[in-house]
């Protein structure tokens, strides 16, 4: 068990390759977000965001402290955030989704729906996403109850999705005639 510290660190580490991850997914937006605006005439909507998750789930330990610290001294104290929507309870949820960049709960990291992990599986053959299981190895990071054994599995667990993203999504290269 590590710090706190050391386990915001490790869990930082993890958001990193989870944003790259759904960055490259880009899921949610093209696939859920866009349509349902097309279909509502533009009208904001709360998607996935229905309550204020990181107050519901997150957990009292000092790590978990040290990361509700670091995203309000990074972004402000939720109730200040401008622009909030009146379709979710969330403050971090704007008319454009999340404002969190990085220090999101893990339970807002993780979050995937059913939709959009049966498209990872169909489009992309990865069937390692599990939402549940995912969340609770970012809250074990946090706790430090994640072995260091486990964290790098995890973590290359991350790499290898990102890897058969990146190379589904890359153009295929032809030969070159000689």
């Amino acid at each position: 068990m590590g710090s706190a510290k050391e386990n915001l660190r490790r869990y930082l580490e993890i958001e990193t390759l989870l944003n790259r991850f759904f960055g490259l997914y880009d899921f949610c937006l093209k696939k859920c977000v866009l349509p349902e605006l097309a279909r509502n005439g533009n009208q904001p909507f709360a998607a996935c965001c229905k309550d204020k998750y990181y107050k519901v789930y997150d957990l009292e330990h000092p790590s978990f402290d040290l990361l509700r610290d670091e995203r309000v001294a990074l972004y402000g104290p939720p109730e200040e955030v401008k622009d909030s929507s009146l379709v979710s309870p969330c403050e971090y949820h704007t008319s454009t989704g999340c404002v969190l960049p990085t220090h999101k709960s893990p339970i807002c990291l993780a979050f995937m729906c059913r939709k959009s992990i049966d498209g990872l599986r169909n489009d992309y053959g990865i069937y390692t996403y599990d939402y549940l299981g995912f969340n609770y190895a970012l809250e074990w990071i946090l706790t430090g109850d994640l072995s260091l054994t486990d964290y790098e599995e995890f973590r290359q667990s991350c790499l290898d999705m990102i890897d058969t993203l990146e190379k589904k999504s890359s153009p295929k290269r032809v030969a070159s005639a000689r």
